[in-house]
């Protein structure tokens, strides 16, 4: 639906350029299935790692580092909430529909909003919403996480440009909030803030494992017996 309704509001001539020879709207309904088959492989590829990865993994929670848990990524937990995921992905796009045109309206860059980036962030918003503030919670994080995804990109822009990847962005929320700290940081103060930052992070990293002497994850969960 989202493909054929871009396809109606765009220049005519862009559509044709991108459809290269085919019908219009006959390219808009492939390139959504081609978008709905490849988040499909994605939860097939997870659960297949995950049916090997965990099982795995046990042996490192058994001997190297007592009650360790594997990270994951942030699909794993789709199946689970799949309401969840749609309202996600529908209110992180629609924050950012509203930041472009705010954007717009302020005369700054148009950040077009992303397939991908709203989906797998806007979905995991609307997950961790849901199972924290219900409905609401579900619709307003992931509406937020959709201006943040508006937002930050169109303030890295700049930052990217000075370093020789003038007009490019990405559209991750981490990236944008780092690389904004790092690239301002880096005109304010040079490379000795860079590399400032950089130990700090490295020292954060380091020292918890050097101040405990328990052999046991941080994230343990120790049951008491009765």
């Amino acid at each position: 639906i989202i493909g054929v309704v871009a396809c109606l509001i765009r220049n005519p001539q862009a559509v044709e350029e991108l459809a290269n020879g085919k019908n219009p709207l006959i390219f808009a309904i492939i390139s959504g299935l081609t978008f709905a088959v490849g988040v499909s492989v994605v939860y097939a590829g997870v659960r297949m790692i995950l049916a090997d990865l965990i099982p795995a993994f046990q042996g490192i929670a058994t001997k190297l580092i007592p009650n360790a848990v594997p990270a994951v990524d942030c699909a794993v937990f789709f199946p689970y909430a799949p309401t969840a995921v749609i309202i996600g992905f529908a209110f992180s796009f629609l924050g950012g529909l509203v930041g472009m045109f705010v954007l717009g309206a302020l005369g700054g860059v148009l950040i077009i909003p992303g397939m991908v980036p709203h989906f797998f962030c806007g979905a995991t918003a609307g997950i961790f919403g849901n199972a924290t503030g219900g409905r609401k919670g579900a619709i307003l994080g992931s509406f937020v996480n959709g201006l943040f995804l508006a937002f930050l990109p169109a303030t890295l822009l700049p930052v990217l440009g000075k370093l020789g990847f003038a007009n490019t962005t990405f559209g991750d929320f981490d990236f944008g909030l780092i690389g904004i700290l790092l690239g301002r940081t880096g005109e304010s103060a040079g490379s000795i803030g860079i590399y400032i930052i950089a130990a700090v992070l490295a020292v954060v990293l380091v020292l918890p494992s050097v101040l405990t002497k328990s052999k046991e994850a941080l994230n343990n969960i120790v049951e008491e017996e009765e």
